[in-house]
């Protein structure tokens, strides 16, 4: 017989001789500390309401009423004036805010309800959401054919039509697709052609141009040879050179690109996303003598109020099961009503901060629209630069000048002037202005359009102009003269 130990000792030898084997069982216990970051659904409800836009968070309202047994179903009350908005202040508390509107608990949320006869009352508000591209196309459809083929075919070509309008499969690939013959994808891709908006199903550019000039009857054979041959030229060639290729005067060419400029090079633009309502939570009104008031209205929210009898039976209630449901909701109501204060709060905050710094836009335009960045205003607020971007994402501002995005104020890029510094946007005005009183037949490069902003006060170099010029959507200088 082999003992265990035995048998242990043989397998570890081996014909190099015996190995030696070194085990270390140290079980000393080892204590450390970590740090880790959890977020509570409280915390996370929070940071979401924060960035909701107003009616995303009307939505968000309502369907928590509905889910929610402690809501009382409060919506349906009269009509009330809102507390007067106050003036803008570099200091403002968020706890006077909702010692002000009665939101020093969180027993309810009061949304403004606004009557009918105020002056900031819009039936814009009420805008429906418009049909999306594919609804307006496949409604055409039904009407011209009822082949089931056609149908078929139809829809498939229509759901591979991009935002803008532009065909994205080839006849090949939707031929492929539905087992059918190319001539037969090109029969109905024809049709999808002949819909409104005119261009639509286009496979490019070109044939984008020729389908809205052969509906208006004018597709001449100079437009024919100019779109389909020398459309792409003009991103490197003059049109003189172009012209000379062409045989045609300079004169005829410009007629001739006057026609295509009538032309909607993104036929299905206007469809894009489905629109939605613009709310402007934060409303600026003048006092007169360069003094403004900041007041918030949010009568599209729903009164949130605590049933007082279902907050008695969460406490009084024995059954474990009911209790810890009945607890959990009523945690979710208190929540939700803390979070939405605390995003007024600080929307109020934000908005007050932004309106002391950009006093001169609203009393002079865009010119005196001041350089200005989030961090800025996170620092006066006495918030994080976070909040400060999640608060202002999808919220827009009335003011006496228009309704703007908040986003609209903060501007980062600066040029120095003579006597302040400049917002990017006052800068691109000014640009946009020179370059539509040039003279046509000796348009302004980029160097000299940077000498014309330095004659006015304000230091741009050649390249942050062609920059501001691209974005603007100006061509370049080539493309912009004219005989």
């Amino acid at each position: 017989d082999v003992s265990a130990s035995d048998s242990v000792r043989r397998a570890f030898e081996g014909p190099l001789g015996k190995r030696s084997i070194c085990m270390n069982f140290d079980q000393r216990p080892d204590l450390s500390q970590q740090q880790h970051l959890y977020l509570t659904p409280e915390l996370k409800q929070g940071i979401a309401i924060l960035r909701m836009s107003a009616s995303e968070l009307s939505e968000y309202a309502s369907k928590c009423v509905e889910e929610n047994p402690f809501f009382d179903d409060d919506d349906w009350v009269e009509p009330r004036h809102p507390v007067a908005p106050d003036r803008y202040a570099r200091e403002v508390s968020a706890d006077a805010l909702f010692e002000k509107r009665g939101h020093g608990s969180p027993e309810n949320f009061d949304g403004e309800r606004r009557d009918l006869s105020q002056r900031s009352f819009s039936f814009d508000r009420f805008l429906t959401e418009g049909d999306t591209l594919d609804d307006f196309l496949l409604d055409q459809l039904r009407l011209q054919s009822d082949c089931p083929r056609t149908k078929a075919i139809g829809e498939y070509l229509i759901g591979n039509i991009d935002a803008n309008g532009y065909l994205r499969a080839s006849v090949g690939q939707v031929a492929d697709a539905l087992g059918v013959s190319e001539q037969e994808v090109a029969r109905v891709l024809s049709l999808v052609q002949q819909f409104e908006p005119t261009g639509v199903g286009a496979r490019n550019l070109a044939e984008c141009l020729a389908l809205q000039l052969e509906k208006r009857d004018k597709f001449t054979p100079t437009l024919d040879r100019l779109v389909k041959s020398h459309l792409s030229a003009f991103e490197t060639r003059t049109p003189a050179s172009i012209a000379h290729d062409m045989g045609l005067s300079l004169a005829e060419l410009n007629d001739a690109l006057d026609v295509i400029r009538t032309c909607n090079p993104r036929p299905a633009s206007q469809f894009g996303r489905p629109s939605r309502p613009i709310w402007p939570e934060v409303v600026v009104q003048s006092c007169g003598h360069g003094e403004y008031e900041v007041g918030l209205q949010d009568f599209y929210l729903p009164h949130l109020k605590i049933n007082p009898t279902y907050r008695a039976l969460a406490s009084s209630v024995k059954e474990r099961e009911t209790e810890t449901y009945l607890n959990e909701k009523l945690k979710e109501a208190e929540s939700l009503i803390n979070n939405i204060n605390f995003r007024h709060a600080t929307l109020y905050k934000v908005a007050c901060c932004m309106v002391e710094m950009q006093v001169e836009f609203f009393d002079k335009g865009y010119d005196c629209l001041r350089p200005l960045t989030m961090a800025q205003v996170a620092e006066v607020c006495d918030v994080s630069e976070s909040t400060v971007s999640r608060i202002v994402n999808g919220n827009y501002m009335q003011t006496p000048r228009g309704v703007f995005e908040l986003k609209f104020f903060f501007h980062s890029s600066t040029c120095q002037s003579s006597d302040r510094v400049v917002s990017s946007v006052s800068i691109k005005k000014r640009l946009a202005d020179i370059i539509a009183k040039e003279d046509t037949s000796k348009p302004f490069s980029d160097q000299a359009l940077s000498e014309a902003l330095e004659r006015e006060g304000v230091s741009v170099s050649r390249r942050t102009v062609s920059k501001y010029r691209d974005e603007l959507g100006i061509p370049v200088r080539a493309a912009r003269r004219r005989s």
